[in-house]
C-alpha cells in the first residue's frame, strides 16, 4: 500500500518538476516544452488472480517528450534575427580551442546570430552558422557546409546592406549598386527529432536514436522558411501548464491524505 501511494506521489512531483522548467522558459527563444506520460504499475500473477484481487501498484513516469509544436514567430529587429517557420533546424559548429571552427556540430531553432570582427555569422554562443558558401545550394554532406563569412568589402565597395531569402540565402549590398551572393543557410531534419540529445541552451546533437541529420534548403519540400527579422518564441502555452500544475498538485495532496490515512488504519490495527 505504502508504494503504491508514494508513486502517486512521485510522479506529482515529477510533473511539477517539468511544469516548472516549462515555465521558467516561458520565455527563451525558441524553447521546446517538455510533457510527461505516465504509465499503471500492475502486479504479476495468473490471469485469474490478476483479475480478481489485484488493485493494482501505483504509476509510473513513462516518458518524458520535447513538444515539437511552432511557436510563435516574432519580430525582431536585426536582419540576422532568424527563424524557421516549419521543419528544420539550424546547422551551427561550435569553435574549437582556439577560437576557430570545431568539428562538433549542433543543431537549433535558435536564429539569435550577428557578425563577429572577422565578419563570420555566430550565434550567442560563439558557434558558427554554416550553410553554403557562395551561389549556394544543396549540402550533401558535413564536408560541404562551411562557415558564412559577410566580407566587408567587395571590389573596394564597402558593405552597406545585408538582406536573407525565405530560402536562406544571404546577399550583400556593397557600394550603391553591386550585389553579391554570399552563401545560402543550410536547414537540417531528422528522422526522429525526439531522439537528439539536449546540449543546452536549446542546442541538441545527433544521435544514434534520431538519426543522421538530412540537410536542405529552406522553402522545399520538407523544410521550413527562415524569416529574416524574426525570432521564434517558445511554445509554451502558460494557461495549460497551470491547469496541469493544479491537477498534479491535488494528486500530490491526495496521495498525501491517503498515505496519513493509511497510517491511521495501520495503528487502530496494530493496538
Amino acid at each position: 500500500m505504502y508504494g503504491t501511494i508514494l508513486s502517486g506521489m512521485t510522479t506529482a512531483m515529477h510533473a511539477l518538476s517539468v511544469i516548472s522548467n516549462n515555465v521558467a522558459n516561458s520565455g527563451s527563444t525558441a524553447f521546446q516544452k517538455s510533457d510527461v506520460t505516465f504509465a499503471d504499475l500492475f502486479s504479476s500473477g495468473t490471469p485469474e488472480s490478476s483479475s480478481r484481487n489485484s488493485p493494482g501498484l501505483g504509476a509510473m513516469v513513462e516518458a518524458t517528450r520535447r513538444s515539437q509544436a511552432q511557436g510563435n514567430l516574432m519580430d525582431r529587429e536585426g536582419v540576422l534575427n532568424l527563424g524557421i517557420s516549419g521543419a528544420g533546424m539550424f546547422v551551427v559548429a561550435r569553435p574549437d580551442g582556439q577560437g576557430g571552427v570545431g568539428n562538433n556540430m549542433a543543431f537549433t531553432r535558435v536564429g539569435e546570430f550577428s557578425l563577429d570582427a572577422a565578419g563570420y555569422i555566430r550565434s550567442t554562443d560563439g558557434s558558427y552558422l554554416l550553410g553554403v558558401a557562395g551561389d549556394g545550394g544543396l549540402a550533401t554532406d558535413r564536408a560541404a557546409l562551411s562557415p558564412l563569412l559577410i566580407p566587408p568589402r567587395v571590389e573596394d565597395s564597402k558593405l552597406t546592406g545585408l538582406s536573407i531569402g525565405r530560402n536562406g540565402m544571404v546577399v550583400g549590398s556593397y557600394g550603391s549598386d553591386l550585389m553579391q551572393n554570399l552563401g545560402q543557410i543550410s536547414i537540417a531534419t531528422f528522422a526522429n527529432p525526439m531522439g537528439l540529445r539536449n546540449v543546452s541552451q536549446s542546442r541538441f546533437e545527433q544521435t544514434i536514436d534520431s538519426g543522421n541529420a538530412v540537410l536542405g534548403i529552406g522553402s522545399t519540400q520538407g523544410f521550413g522558411s527562415v524569416y529574416s527579422g524574426k525570432l521564434e518564441s517558445s511554445n509554451v502555452d502558460l494557461t495549460t501548464e497551470l491547469t496541469i500544475m493544479m491537477r498534479a498538485q491535488q494528486q500530490f495532496s491526495g496521495s498525501a491524505k491517503l498515505l496519513q490515512t493509511n497510517s491511521d488504519m495501520v495503528e487502530k490495527l496494530t493496538r
